[in-house]
């Protein structure tokens, strides 16, 4: 459900982009298909041309982005609808219940304007899951190295126990590896075992 939550946010988030970067294309008098080169095939002088090309370019890296999330919200949801429908198909109250989970690693170092810190990720939270890895299955931290590799540039959902006003609170963040972030690493942040 969390997962499912994550994901949806981070479409409308996605959502939201794009339609700034239309915005930002039609301020400048163009859309996403007008030509940039008059009748007779030079650049369009009432235009800042390489503006223009960075905003569709971005724009299409959005739009793929938003494809592939997408598909990820899809399958989310079925298997979110398929434990539904199996909870209440056993009869078992206690299925409906969600089965805390304790952390497995910590972070201690989030480098500024890297994945990790746009995604909310604050030194001193414990990593309670990330994407499919938990406490079950993280073998020493190779399974969230492999999970990390995996999911480049995809959105990979996180579960985090962070300490607020003295009492803990389970947050549920989305984590986008990348390699273009300007720093060490895909996620800017220095991840040890509990």
């Amino acid at each position: 459900m969390e997962q499912t939550q994550a994901l949806l946010k981070q479409k409308d988030s996605l959502e939201s982009e794009i339609r700034d970067l239309e915005l930002e294309l039609r301020s400048h008098g163009v859309s996403k298909t007008d030509a940039l080169v008059d009748e007779d095939g030079f650049p369009r002088s009432d235009i800042d041309i390489t503006t223009v090309r960075q905003i569709r370019r971005s724009l299409i890296y959005k739009q793929n982005d938003l494809k592939e999330l997408m598909k990820q919200v899809e399958s989310s949801l079925v298997s979110l609808h398929q434990d539904t429908r199996m909870a209440g198909d056993s009869g078992d109250a206690e299925a409906e219940v969600p089965v805390l989970k304790r952390p497995f690693a910590r972070i201690s170092i989030v480098a500024p304007n890297s994945p990790a810190s746009e995604a909310g990720l604050v030194a001193g939270d414990k990593i309670i899951s990330y994407g499919s890895v938990d406490e079950s299955n993280h073998d020493d931290l190779r399974q969230l190295i492999s999970e990390t590799t995996e999911n480049i540039q995809k959105p990979v959902a996180v579960v985090v126990d962070r300490v607020v006003d003295g009492q803990p609170q389970a947050k549920t963040l989305v984590l986008i590896p990348r390699r273009d972030w300007g720093g060490d690493g895909l996620l800017g942040c220095y991840i040890l075992p509990l």
